[in-house]
């Protein structure tokens, strides 16, 4: 179960996989969280199996909501889930300009067992910080951390968002940085060339694009022996994204130091987004 778990957490992390995703609706409050999508709004969702070489794990899936604000650009909301069985659950939303692709806020809940946590990013652009909030899973007691970020910082799913949708023959290679809360990361990806890939989903035209995911804890400790949690952990995947304007992302291989995690469209839904 650990290992599984351990396997889950690193899907997310990485998607993150995430991966598509969407916007506010009309009641949403970038301030105070991320309310329930309207599924009127929603214009992408991709479900996904995952396995372990032939070995079955999860399903998952993606989504993109989109919707217009009272001020600014429309913006998206990114939707990604993982989950095995009624145990052990991941939930992550991010909310982004649909312009630059930047996040506003992110949101995190775990569920392991009976257990459940909640945490949320929101950053801050004008002075370049990100607001952690979360509860302490030995006290309960509420925590604020205010983290440094660059101007360009991201999240997993609008990182992810943005490798899907930045690179191109014309511009093919691309790097983003940013932070979970916990960790920070930088994911970068190269186009390799294009491919005809088959899945459950379809018969697809893709781009294969070589990718790397470093991550590090937003706190090293400063004692000469480092924890394992707080080493630098490098990690390379291959994705493929359909040729098309969407870009869907169709099939994601992570190799391991035994076998590889395959993650495979099954179904995608475009609710006209591009339309």
């Amino acid at each position: 179960m650990r290992s599984h778990r351990n396997i889950l957490q690193y899907l997310v992390l990485v998607t993150v996989l995430i991966l598509v995703f969407g916007a506010p609706t009309g009641s949403a409050s970038l301030e105070g969280g991320v309310s329930k999508p309207d599924l009127s709004l929603l214009r992408e969702r991709i479900q996904f199996k995952v396995k372990w070489s032939f070995v079955p794990l999860i399903e998952t899936y993606m989504e993109l909501y989109y919707s217009n604000r009272a001020e600014g650009p429309p913006a998206y909301r990114l939707t990604h889930q993982a989950a095995m069985n009624s145990f052990w659950n991941d939930h992550m939303e991010s909310v982004i300009n649909s312009k630059s692709l930047l996040p506003y806020l992110m949101e995190t809940i775990i569920k392991d067992g009976d257990k459940r946590w909640k945490e949320k990013v929101v950053f801050d652009r004008n002075h370049c910080k990100a607001t952690f909030s979360y509860l302490d899973r030995k006290t309960g007691k509420p925590i604020v951390e205010r983290l440094p970020i660059s101007p360009q910082g991201m999240d997993p799913l609008s990182a992810f968002y943005n490798l899907r949708h930045r690179i191109s023959p014309s511009d093919p290679t691309a790097a983003f940085e940013g932070l979970t809360g916990s960790r920070r990361f930088r994911i970068e990806g190269r186009l390799a060339r294009q491919e005809t890939v088959k899945v459950p989903a379809g018969t697809f035209d893709t781009y294969r694009i070589e990718c790397s995911l470093s991550y590090w804890p937003t706190k090293k400790t400063k004692e000469k022996a480092l924890k394992k949690d707080d080493k630098d952990e490098i990690k390379a995947f291959t994705l493929w994204i359909t040729k098309d304007a969407h870009h869907y992302p169709v099939q994601i291989r992570y190799r391991l130091s035994l076998g590889s995690l395959w993650v495979r469209a099954v179904s995608v839904q475009d609710h006209g987004l591009f339309s």
